[in-house]
């Protein structure tokens, strides 16, 4: 049945949609049915957490180190660890055209990992494995070493 063929009372009886749900949401939708069509034209522009990691190096130097330290002290025997990550200087940015296409964080040069259980030499295999692959820097960039007591 079409609104034009119904009575006043009938239309009264059926409530809208928008008083059904609640103008709030609603309203959020909309707002972001927006933003989404403002980010997709690029003239809204979202930087992602890499991007700005990328443009503040010691900021995202000292993220890799809590990351790193936090997993490697997950490892069994290592107890107490410390991080030290090594970048190269400044990012590296990729340009299609006139238009920046990526921007990529520094590059890892290296780790020092100084830990309760650095004196073994299965957990210094075990870190030198781990940092190594997860940097995608050679085992000969990581160092592991005892805490001193």
């Amino acid at each position: 049945m079409t609104d034009r063929n119904q009575t006043p009372e009938e239309k009264k009886k059926r409530p809208r949609l928008f008083e059904r749900i609640g103008g709030f949401p609603v309203l959020l939708l909309a707002l972001a049915g927006i933003l989404l069509l403002l980010s997709g034209n690029g003239l809204l522009s979202f930087r992602s957490e890499k991007s700005a990691a990328a443009s503040d190096p010691a900021a995202y130097r000292l993220a890799l180190e809590r990351e790193l330290a936090s997993l490697c002290a997950e490892v069994r025997g290592v107890g107490r660890v410390t991080v030290m990550v090594t970048l190269k200087e400044g990012e590296r940015t990729e340009y299609s055209g006139s238009k920046v296409a990526s921007v990529s964080p520094p590059a890892v040069l290296g780790a020092a990992i100084v830990c309760d259980g650095g004196g073994d030499e299965k957990i210094r295999a075990d870190l030198t494995r781990l940092v190594s692959a997860l940097l995608g820097i050679g085992a000969n960039r990581v160092t592991v070493t005892e805490r001193r007591p």
